[in-house]
């Protein structure tokens, strides 16, 4: 059902952030190397502490009174916090790179906060990384706090992170790029890893979104190539080689690479997926498959590298945020571009669409009474308006048998 929606303004809000500087808390600081800072974090996000590595521009102590962009990494299933600098080497891949690089650790997580059986709660990457993580950095070290300034990748598992990252916070990044990424968990192999990181650490399967025969939402929305749509107006890159040993780059099939090259042909199915997704939606996009190559050492160095001549290119010639957004969530409350969405607490769990959003009105697609404060734009206030989408469905979307009832609204906003 489609209506039309005239919305009178009331009462400036203000909002609290999700996290007390009190909350999280840098318990210890190494530098092992002038340019390699190890910092250990305390955080409600996890059960104990985390850490993260800090790689400094060359010339950043150098130039006290310089600010420079942010790089979040993020690595692969297995991998850690310390995997960029002690694999790929990167401190020298990074030497002329003008960023700082930050490293957290993602463990085996996909870089989600955690369903838990429907007791969520820790770990709750995407909250560290979003809410606590570059707060802090953007505190503690000379950064370019702004959305132009700070981009975002990762390799296989971070690959999935990156994106998935960037397109529920396009906001907060210029720029993402994926590399060897599992940017599809709709194929086969690729849920069937996902579902089972969780025990690489200890958890049960399916801990993170839940099992898809009944949480298939959840699924899909955490699934980049679901959620591209999003990613409208940053500068992105899809890097993967096509799981085909290559010796230049040092890869034997005959050895230990069989299995990396077992796993490159799966995360390049994924990433051809991503890659039409955002074709079909005419997503502008770098895209670059290199051919032979496995999920080795040496081909993530050679994507590394590329990728950071291009993020240079996008810190020296800043993006504007878009005039004009769309976007989907399935969270209950978010943030976007300035605007803070509440949905109705009586809704089961399902997208919520925003449609042209501008300065002049918006569109909203779902069901049950919607909350929505503006941006700062109202003499330096923000107003909140109820948009009434009909009644709040009660069946989670995607499950068998749930017929969702989505209604459509259109708001103007006056001056």
């Amino acid at each position: 059902m489609q209506g039309r929606l005239g919305v009178a303004l009331i009462c400036a809000v203000a909002l609290c952030g999700t996290a007390s500087a009190s909350t999280v808390k840098v318990t210890a600081s190494k530098r092992l190397d002038p340019r390699w800072i190890e910092l250990t974090i305390s955080t409600p996000a996890f059960t104990i502490p985390t850490h993260v590595d800090v790689d400094l521009p060359a010339n950043y102590d150098a130039q006290p009174h310089r600010r420079w962009p942010v790089t979040y990494m993020l690595a692969g299933t297995m991998n850690t916090y310390r995997t960029f600098n002690s694999f790929v080497h990167g401190l020298k891949l990074t030497e002329g790179y003008p960023s700082i690089v930050v490293s957290p650790n993602g463990d085996s997580g996909y870089w989600s906060d955690w369903f838990n059986g429907g007791a969520f709660g820790p770990p709750m990457y995407e909250t560290y990384v979003i809410d606590q993580l570059i707060p802090l950095i953007d505190r503690r070290f000379r950064t370019k706090a702004r959305r132009s300034q700070r981009a975002v990748l990762g390799v296989s598992m971070g690959g999935s992170g990156s994106m998935m990252l960037a397109a529920e916070h396009p906001d907060l990044f210029g720029a993402a790029a994926t590399l060897s990424g599992a940017v599809d968990s709709n194929l086969p192999a690729n849920g069937a890893v996902l579902s089972a990181s969780p025990e690489f650490q200890g958890a049960e399967p399916d801990a993170i979104y839940g099992p898809r025969a009944t949480q298939e939402i959840r699924w899909h929305g955490h699934n980049p190539t679901d959620l591209a749509d999003n990613l409208r107006g940053l500068d992105l890159q899809v890097r993967t080689a096509n799981g085909v040993p290559n010796p230049a780059l040092g890869e034997d099939p005959t050895s230990a690479d069989t299995a990396s090259c077992i796993v490159e042909g799966g995360v390049h199915m994924a990433s051809v997926d991503f890659n039409d997704k955002l074709d079909a939606l005419q997503i502008p996009h770098l895209w670059k498959d290199y051919g032979p190559g496995c999920h080795t050492q040496g081909n993530f160095m050679r994507e590394l590298s590329h990728t950071f001549a291009v993020f240079t290119t996008d810190f020296a010639h800043p993006v504007k945020p878009p005039a004009t957004f769309d976007y989907m969530s399935i969270a209950p409350t978010f943030d976007v571009y300035g605007w803070h969405v509440q949905t109705d607490p009586k809704r089961a769990v399902e997208w919520l669409r925003m449609k042209n959003v501008s300065r002049h009105g918006f569109t909203l697609v779902g069901s049950g009474t919607t909350t929505v404060t503006t941006p700062r734009w109202f003499h330096g206030h923000r107003r909140t308006l109820t948009v009434d989408l009909g009644p709040a469905d009660t069946q989670q979307e995607n499950t068998p048998g749930a017929t969702p009832a989505m209604r459509s609204r259109t708001v103007e906003l006056g001056r």
